[in-house]
């Protein structure tokens, strides 16, 4: 049986934070919005449902991964869809839409080899 999308997240979760990413739960649709022109919230609808944060060794600063989890069968919404392509063309920023837990290792892979350039590049 297939899993939902809320095991698969968890299974994805618990791999990234295993790797010490530190989840975010961003998920706009649980949020309440405001009525009118009084917005009670300023996570935009479509925004990924999770966000990870990595510490980036000798700094203060940290490695971000904008995660968005669906089944092997799931679909993105139209506001997902948008929400994406805005992240992805005003601010370059990619959305990592993860179907599965090896999707999850590529993801901590890639971040291994960022640190690895940083830390290649630092005196």
């Amino acid at each position: 049986m297939p899993l939902t999308e809320a095991e698969t997240e968890a299974q994805i979760s618990d791999i990234l934070k295993r790797h010490h990413w530190y989840p975010v739960k961003t998920d706009a649709a649980l949020v309440i919005r405001g009525r009118g022109r009084v917005p009670r919230s300023h996570i935009p609808l479509g925004f990924p449902d999770m966000t990870y944060l990595l510490a980036l060794p000798g700094t203060s600063l940290c490695l971000a991964a904008l995660v968005e989890t669906k089944t092997l069968k799931g679909k993105l919404r139209d506001s997902q869809t948008a929400r994406h392509a805005e992240l992805k063309d005003l601010y370059d920023l990619h959305v990592h839409v993860l179907r599965d837990p090896a999707q999850a290792l590529a993801l901590v892979t890639e971040a291994q080899r960022v640190l690895g350039m940083l830390k290649a590049g630092l005196p």
